[in-house]
């Protein structure tokens, strides 16, 4: 896991997550590849150091895993067309934000895949039991 530590929160990815960004930045034109990955960069510092991130670059996208405790809250994505990465602020690691994966969307629809992904690094990192877990129910699970 590669970590940035801003000057208000940690930012972590996830296993595989960074390979996910490299494979589709290898996927892009060469002159649009080196702009897409400053402005990633860029949001992922700016998420670090707790500074505002406008939310047409940070929609949020569903709701993650519930548990017996009721709501755990929802996930968001690092946008910037055609690339987001999909994260989440961890409740039990103190001042952390976890980057999930990276996928490609050239539209606005959240996929499944995308939902289950998150969801399986969330209860991996969170720690909680799927015992006691219920999906949402949005109309994107």
């Amino acid at each position: 896991m590669q970590v940035h530590q801003g000057k208000k929160f940690r930012v972590v990815h996830c296993e595989g997550a960074l390979t996910d960004l490299e494979y589709l930045l290898e996927n892009e034109r060469s002159s649009k590849r080196s702009s897409l990955k400053q402005f990633l960069y860029k949001q992922i510092e700016r998420l670090g150091d707790g500074i505002r991130i406008a939310s047409h670059s940070f929609p949020k996208e569903a709701e993650l895993p519930r548990s017996e405790g009721g709501a755990n809250g929802n996930f968001y994505a690092l946008k910037k067309i055609p690339i987001r990465g999909y994260c989440w602020r961890s409740k039990t690691q103190h001042n952390t934000w976890f980057i999930s994966h990276y996928a490609l969307k050239r539209k606005d629809k959240l996929s499944r895949s995308d939902t289950a992904r998150v969801h399986k690094n969330w209860i991996r990192i969170e720690a909680v039991s799927y015992t006691h877990l219920t999906l949402p129910t949005t109309p994107y699970v």
